[in-house]
């Protein structure tokens, strides 16, 4: 989808991928959120209807929409006499919404891994390579999003993922902060490649405690995060505590450790 809508000076929706073509509203929806979950618009910036417009070639009528819609996804709080304000990144929506990806995905690969087929894993390891060759922020996490989005295809599962779609918003937030940092970058990339080579070898497993193992790499993530900067958030930078089980990826051999219950921290 195009970030940019304006063609000298007017808007330009760009069509949906069921192809039907998108109302300026939804468009507006998409673009706004993503300047957001990016960072482009930060925690506490106010967003002007009047200025969204001004800058999108629109009337005030879609942009509200669109804002409307995004309060309802907890990325906006629209507020009497101050307007809209992008919302501070709350950790108790990246719980939710990691639960949620933590459930779909690990069934996911469990499943793929009884269901590969040769051409499907050498499409996999296409991706990842395309991942290791990407320059940017922006470009590494759109490939991540193509390689766990083609893992949910191989489970016969493509339909469920406007679920995990959803679920990663309020994630990506975290994620587009935290990719910045190159030692992140490569323990994703040799996260993905362990979950590849046990789905190749049928480990079902060991695909699923792999992709659990990446997925909770977004706890840490968010203390770091909280820590280097702690006014993105609503909480209070040592208030996230949650909930982990130590686990360890399966070995090359489809061997793990198993897993232990670990308490959170008392408050």
């Amino acid at each position: 989808m195009r970030s940019d809508i304006r063609e000298r000076g007017t808007f330009v929706a760009a069509p949906l991928r069921s192809g039907r073509p998108a109302t300026a509203a939804l468009q507006l929806h998409q673009l706004i959120r993503g300047r957001i979950v990016s960072g482009h618009y930060p925690p506490l910036q106010t967003l002007s209807e009047k200025e969204l417009a001004q800058d999108f070639g629109v009337s005030r009528t879609p942009v509200r929409e669109a804002l409307s819609k995004l309060e309802e996804e907890g990325l906006v709080s629209i507020q009497p006499q101050r307007g809209t304000l992008v919302s501070p990144i709350s950790t108790a929506r990246i719980r939710s919404s990691q639960f949620v990806r933590e459930a779909l995905e690990c069934a996911a690969v469990g499943l793929g891994a009884a269901l590969r087929t040769p051409a499907q894993v050498t499409e996999l390891r296409l991706l990842l390579d395309r991942q290791r060759l990407c320059d940017s922020e922006a470009e590494f996490l759109a490939a991540d999003e193509a390689l766990h989005q083609q893992l949910m295809a191989l489970a016969g599962q493509a339909a469920a993922w406007t679920v995990v779609e959803m679920a990663r918003i309020h994630l990506d937030r975290i994620r587009y902060l935290s990719v910045q940092r190159p030692s992140k970058r490569q323990s994703v990339l040799e996260e993905h490649a362990r979950i590849i080579d046990r789905i190749s070898a049928g480990d079902a497993a060991g695909a699923t405690e792999a992709m659990r193992h990446h997925l909770r790499g977004v706890f840490v993530s968010t203390e770091e995060v909280m820590r280097d900067h702690p006014t993105l958030f609503e909480d209070a930078p040592d208030s996230f505590r949650p909930l982990r089980r130590r686990s360890r990826p399966a070995a090359a051999g489809g061997a793990q450790e198993p897993s232990q219950p670990q308490s959170a921290a008392p408050p």
